[in-house]
């Protein structure tokens, strides 16, 4: 474990907001990469990069503090949650940046679901490189088992000397995958939002399977964690995504083939 990558000047760095900028410098670069390629306005890549930046760090903190903190707490204290290091969830961040997405794309006239696709696989490193973070700082591991590779976080957060899954490390590989997946599919024409669809659906497998292993925050639903119940309304919409694009792209095709 590094929980402190360095420290200059008595300001500490930790290595899960390293990774956490990296991560978002990687996705900036991989989409700049696809919006060169499909003709996209190069010149509003910064601005989507903003809205991502602004509404996933919002997004992610504010579903960790619906997660994880009473209501009366935080109403005493907002700016403090709201502000303080640390707490964040994906799917949070995920639902953040989508929204404000879309609300960008809207404000200059881009098509959402081209710039989504185009976001794609850069997303999926990024979240698997800000999983390198939490590894790095020993947050977000799973549940005790006697596997060999079993690990201990003795300065987690929370700390743990029991070995435990580290399922840090799981997704990283898993997330991975799907980036490479994704980096390989982009190249088949497509319609918009085939490829954002499929990350849903892949992204969405890999948090569903992986929650049983992690200890994470509960649903109304027994064995069930919010996390998973997100990802299944995620993967649901990931087929429909999917579905309709696959189901235009047959339109069209069939209508070039009566001409």
């Amino acid at each position: 474990m590094h929980p402190v990558l360095f420290e200059v000047g008595g300001t500490v760095i930790s290595s899960y907001g390293a990774m956490l900028v990296l991560g978002f410098v990687c996705g900036w670069w991989l989409s700049s990469l696809e919006f060169r390629r499909k003709g996209l306005n190069a010149n509003l890549l910064e601005v989507f990069l903003a809205a991502a930046m602004i509404g996933g760090m919002g997004g992610a903190k504010l579903m960790y503090i619906f997660e994880n903190i009473p209501l009366t707490a935080f109403l005493d204290n907002p700016f403090g949650y709201m502000f303080s290091r640390g707490g964040l969830t994906y799917y949070g961040g995920l639902l953040g940046a989508a929204g404000l997405f879309g609300v960008t794309a809207w404000a200059t006239k881009v098509n959402f679901f081209a710039v989504a696709d185009a976001a794609s696989p850069g997303t999926a490193l990024a979240y698997a490189i800000a999983r390198v973070g939490c590894f790095l700082v020993g947050d977000d591991y799973g549940h005790p088992t006697e596997l060999p590779w079993a690990l201990a976080f003795p300065e987690g957060s929370p700390p743990t000397l029991e070995k435990v899954h580290p399922t840090q490390i799981y997704e990283i590989v898993l997330m991975v995958s799907v980036f490479l997946i994704l980096w390989r599919l982009r190249l088949q024409p497509r319609q918009n939002g085939w490829l954002f669809g499929a990350l849903l659906i892949l992204g969405g497998l890999e948090r569903f399977l992986v929650e049983f292993l992690r200890v994470t925050t509960p649903s109304p639903v027994p064995h069930i964690s919010v996390a998973q119940l997100i990802s299944v309304a995620g993967i649901a919409l990931g087929i429909i995504l999917v579905a309709r694009a696959s189901h235009r792209e047959e339109q069209k095709s069939a209508k070039v083939g009566i001409i």
